[in-house]
């Protein structure tokens, strides 16, 4: 009786000492919730739209591939330079088209070099099983004209032989193709081995979506045809002709950014040809900005830089800041 008289008493006293703090003792404080330090859609590295990293395809998420159409299929070229594998271009094929939507590439202090001569080793691509063969472009009016340009990879025999891949060939016509589209290559292997910029990143293509129909040339090819599609935009053996080639050009110097698109019709009556190329003046009226060549085109161009950054890029273009010239040396007449 006594232990329990004490018992109470000293729960009493406990219950004493505790009456000021209103808080029940089981109950926890409660700590407010910490501000997030970039709020979601602030943080400048966020990116919504990049590829995602995949070790069976590892440059994906190289700044030069546009947002990936699993419909199509998507290929790395490689190469071994220098005792290391690099990434010689990459394409993504649209099956039903046989043509590319896109090639894309860069140039570096390394591959921008010009160490080996054109090779003209036209092969099928090993690593698409229906790829276009030499008899796809036999007779049918129209040059093969190269995407990922010959002379863009001629730092390694084996880069340079990768160009020849029917997959990276587009049915153009000639006057197009050594006449007016070589000068928009011209000036930007230019770019890439000025000294310029650290890195030239590269996307090129013709619309697949908005193809040549029921065309018929004015001029012979070296075939002594004229080229014709028909009302699918398609070439006598089948192989879609593109109605505008592109190109997507982001250029890198330290942490700066600065890009450009160019969009060109497919067209014969430039007034230019092999022998008489057009001026680096021309290329400057095909010039918009990579926001308007996406929408012209449907793709999405440097989707694996940070949304703030592709953003303000993307956003418009700023002429006076690209040289315009392409030295004697470099626009000499070349074969195709």
């Amino acid at each position: 009786m006594i232990r329990t008289k004490l018992s109470l008493l000293c729960f009493l006293f406990l219950l004493a000492a505790c009456g000021g703090n209103d808080t029940p003792a089981t109950e926890p404080p409660v700590t407010p919730p910490e501000e997030p330090v970039n709020p979601p859609g602030e943080d400048e590295d966020t990116n919504l739209n990049a590829n995602p990293a995949d070790e069976a395809r590892p440059y994906v998420t190289d700044l030069c591939i546009p947002r990936l159409n699993e419909a199509n299929q998507y290929v790395e070229h490689t190469v071994s330079y220098r005792e290391q594998e690099i990434l010689n271009y990459a394409l993504e094929w649209v099956e039903d088209k046989r043509h590319a939507a896109w090639v894309a590439f860069s140039f570096d202090s390394e591959t921008s070099q010009k160490n080996v001569n054109r090779t003209d080793e036209w092969l099928p691509d090993p690593f698409i099983p229906t790829s276009p063969q030499e008899s796809d472009h036999k007779s049918d009016g129209f040059d093969k004209g190269h995407l990922c340009a010959s002379d863009d990879r001629s730092y390694n025999r084996t880069a340079n032989e990768q160009t020849f891949y029917y997959t990276n060939i587009s049915p153009q016509m000639t006057s197009f193709n050594g006449g007016y589209w070589v000068t928009f290559e011209k000036l930007v292997q230019t770019w890439a081995r000025s000294g310029t910029y650290d890195k030239l990143y590269v996307t090129k293509g013709g619309t697949t979506d908005d193809l040549l129909t029921n065309f018929t040339g004015t001029q012979h090819a070296a075939d002594g045809r004229t080229p014709q599609t028909d009302a699918n935009g398609l070439t006598r053996h089948g192989l879609a002709c593109p109605h505008y080639y592109f190109m997507a050009i982001l250029a890198q110097k330290g942490e700066d950014y600065q890009a450009i698109g160019f969009l060109v019709e497919h067209r014969d009556d430039y007034g230019y040809d092999n022998d008489r190329q057009a001026p680096a003046s021309v290329i400057p009226t095909h010039a918009l900005s990579i926001d308007e060549l996406e929408e012209k085109t449907g793709l999405d161009f440097f989707c694996n830089m940070p949304d703030e950054v592709e953003d303000a890029i993307e956003n418009a273009y700023e002429e006076q800041v690209w040289d315009w010239n392409i030295p004697e040396a470099n626009s000499v007449s070349q074969k195709k």
